[in-house]
């Protein structure tokens, strides 16, 4: 049977998009209702967002096979990507008009623009927050629309994308928290060590959502699902997939990071280490996802696939252009 997959581009687009998109939200739910006031700490968060948007949107159009004609995207009204794609640049826009409310305070000649955007700066951060929130929404919906696919048409998929993304947030803004372009003062610095407190505690309540999520979702294909789900759930479980799922994914992804977030305190393997394997769990659940496209073969499909002919078939070996042989 054939399949049509999607390559890993598209996985490091799921993860870069969600990444970006919980980084965002975050630090608009931050500075919105938790530190009010304080926005310069969230600008290298922010920063490190937009990176990730270029970069992600970069392997979506090298995906889609046409980069001269990626703009196309926006013109199929049916399309699904055209979504995310258009989530993606209004978020990265409102990003950077937020971002550049601070640039002044590393580069003086751009004082006068950053003096311009910056009482605007929150409602910058909000609305890239708002699409932030449907990015990280868009990941999982994307792939669980595709019904032909067993094991993505689930509606734990997106919650699964959305809770990861949140998680992986977390971990991004932990490891980026406060500092250029944005000027820092004393008392930004210890507001900054607030939120870090707060997201230590958020990631822990996120990393257990994740694993419930994720293990309940697995094991009820496993054990339940119609046997094209089945079939690759177990792949997971105790197939080909199942030391990227349990050495990988749980463990290493959720399990030690947990553990370190929970007794670690304010050592380098909670501040630092957790939330480094936090991002790996989350960028290999998207590339184990995305590789898990099994679906239900179409009646015929593999008589018709097995009757065309080979590459190195005779009469195509044989045949030159102008012989009429056949």
């Amino acid at each position: 049977m054939k399949h049509h997959y999607w390559e890993p581009p598209i996985a490091l687009y799921l993860f870069l998009g969600g990444l970006a998109g919980g980084i965002l939200f975050l630090a608009a739910i931050f500075n919105s209702f938790v530190v009010p006031g304080y926005a310069e700490v969230f600008a290298l968060p922010v920063l490190v967002s937009l990176v990730c948007v270029a970069i992600g949107c970069v392997f979506l159009v090298v995906d889609l096979g046409q980069p001269g004609v990626f703009w196309r995207v926006w013109t199929t009204s049916k399309s699904i990507i055209k979504w995310g794609a258009t989530f993606l640049v209004i978020a990265a826009v409102f990003a950077l008009l937020f971002l550049l409310a601070f640039i002044g305070d590393a580069w003086p000649i751009f004082a006068g623009l950053s003096g311009l955007l910056k009482p605007a700066a929150d409602f910058f951060l909000i609305v890239a927050g708002f699409f932030g929130l449907c990015i990280m929404m868009y990941t999982g919906i994307m792939l669980s629309t595709l019904k032909a696919h067993a094991f993505w048409a689930t509606p734990a998929l997106p919650v699964l994308f959305t809770i990861s993304a949140i998680s992986t947030g977390c971990a991004a803004i932990v490891l980026s928290i406060g500092g250029w372009p944005a000027a820092m003062t004393l008392e930004s610095l210890f507001v900054s060590e607030i939120v870090l407190e707060i997201l230590h505690v958020v990631d822990i309540v996120l990393v257990i959502a994740e694993l419930i999520v994720l293990l309940t979702m697995v094991l009820s294909f496993a054990g339940a699902g119609n046997e094209t789900a089945k079939a690759a759930a177990r792949r997971w479980v105790k197939g080909s997939y199942a030391g990227l799922f349990w050495v990988g994914m749980v463990g290493l992804g959720l399990v030690v990071p947990l553990v370190m977030y929970i007794g670690g305190g304010h050592s380098a393997a909670a501040t630092l280490v957790a939330p480094i394997l936090v991002l790996c769990g989350g960028c290999l659940l998207r590339f184990m996802v995305v590789n898990t496209d099994d679906r239900a073969e179409i009646p015929g499909e593999n008589r018709y696939y097995n009757r065309l002919a080979k590459n190195d078939a005779e009469f195509i070996t044989k045949w030159t252009y102008g012989d009429n042989q056949f």
